[in-house]
């Protein structure tokens, strides 16, 4: 913490090392607290059309369970999914699973949508998203595989890290990087700024 900045204490209800990367490039304290939730039990439960609405759902989830736990905290969560014709991929987990949504975006424009949550005290302070659109450039399967033994994004939405080699992937990008990382940083600042968080001297 500099002298540019005073800030209530804050938890990041996340374990996506993107998202703690980006939260510390804004250069708050803040510890790690993971939410817990069963995401694929909310997901069964929510009948929605609304992607970012599903996203928006997650991501409070995430912020109140641990803001229950952590009442003096100020609790950010966050959700992404990534949406093509509707439907969205899950973090592949593994190569093989990997192969198969590359090659679903794969000459395609699909979106990365990132929401996320304030908590205080077991409550919402406020919630916002953003949505990024990609266009995928025609992969061969051997370009497909020799993006995935080089950059291994089998934890990340979309299986590509976008912050690493994939940047080589894509013909054209409408949106954020930080959106398309999981964790809008400008939108985030702001609201943080909004509800008293963080205050500048």
């Amino acid at each position: 913490m500099s002298d540019f900045l005073t800030q209530k204490p804050v938890i990041l209800a996340s374990g996506s090392f993107s998202r703690k990367i980006l939260l510390d490039s804004l250069g708050i304290k803040f510890q790690v607290v993971h939410s817990d939730c069963d995401e694929e039990a909310i997901k069964k439960e929510i009948i929605s059309s609304s992607k970012i609405e599903l996203a928006k759902i997650l991501a409070r989830h995430k912020a109140l369970a641990v803001s229950e736990r952590f009442p003096e905290h100020i609790v950010i969560a966050a959700d992404q999914l990534c949406v093509i014709d509707n439907d969205s991929l899950d973090k592949p987990g593994s190569h093989a699973v990997a192969i198969r949504h590359l090659r679903l975006l794969s000459g395609k424009t699909h979106q990365q949508i990132s929401a996320c949550c304030i908590a205080e005290k077991g409550e919402v302070l406020c919630q916002f998203e953003d949505t990024a659109s990609l266009t995928m450039n025609e992969l061969t399967d051997e370009q497909i595989e020799s993006y995935l033994l080089l950059d291994k994004p089998y934890q990340s939405c979309g299986a590509y890290h976008f912050e690493g080699m994939a940047k080589w992937l894509f013909s054209h990008v409408n949106g954020s990087e930080d959106t398309i990382r999981g964790l809008p940083l400008v939108p985030l600042a702001n609201y943080l700024l909004r509800v008293g968080a963080v205050t500048l001297r």
